[in-house]
């Protein structure tokens, strides 16, 4: 099929080859492997900077993921699409154990977690700044050469709808007061 071709050339393209300079290998390995340590610290500060009204947010995040990443989890065990280097493909710059590549749970969690902020009027900024980290982290995913780019994109996808259906699980629970700005989408 040639959406499948497509996405083994734009893998092919962007995964950092054997003459790659070191920088891009190493910066892809730290966002891949360690970016989670990136968004504790923003979180962090957040929370410091104003804890009770992130809460909510927080949570929502939470939710999202947890719903973003049963949903991977369903996905695999119908559709276990090998990892790139599995297949002989591209030049993995990282460890990583054959476990199924579609669709990358990392980029559901990075964008269930940051669209879970950016539908929220108040903290767009902060989404924005979520987004940007989890779009760095998704490309570095197929630069390390441990997804395709349609795992990346599928990914995306379940995170923008788990974030959404997270925001209507919350907003239906009781007990749950906040002003209209902290829970209202777009």
């Amino acid at each position: 099929m040639a959406m499948w071709s497509l996405d083994r050339q734009l893998f092919l393209l962007l995964n950092a080859d054997a003459d790659a300079h070191e920088w891009v290998v190493e910066s892809g390995h730290l966002l891949a492997v360690h970016a989670h340590w990136f968004l504790l610290a923003l979180l962090l500060g957040l929370a410091l900077h104003r804890w009770r009204p992130v809460v909510r947010p927080v949570l929502v995040g939470l939710l999202a993921i947890a719903i973003g990443s049963l949903a991977c989890e369903l996905i695999a065990m119908v559709w276990d699409r090998p990892r790139p280097f599995e297949n002989g493909l591209g030049i993995p710059h990282v460890m990583h154990v054959g476990s199924p590549s579609f669709p990358s749970s990392h980029a559901t969690a990075y964008v269930a977690l940051a669209c879970s902020f950016l539908l929220v009027a108040r903290y767009r900024a902060v989404g924005a700044a979520l987004l940007a980290l989890a779009g760095l982290v998704s490309i570095a995913r197929v630069v390390v050469g441990v997804h395709y780019p349609l795992d990346i994109a599928v990914g995306v996808a379940i995170g923008c709808l788990a974030a959404i259906a997270a925001h209507f699980l919350i907003a239906q629970l009781p007990g749950i007061a906040n002003s209209r700005s902290d829970h209202e989408l777009l």
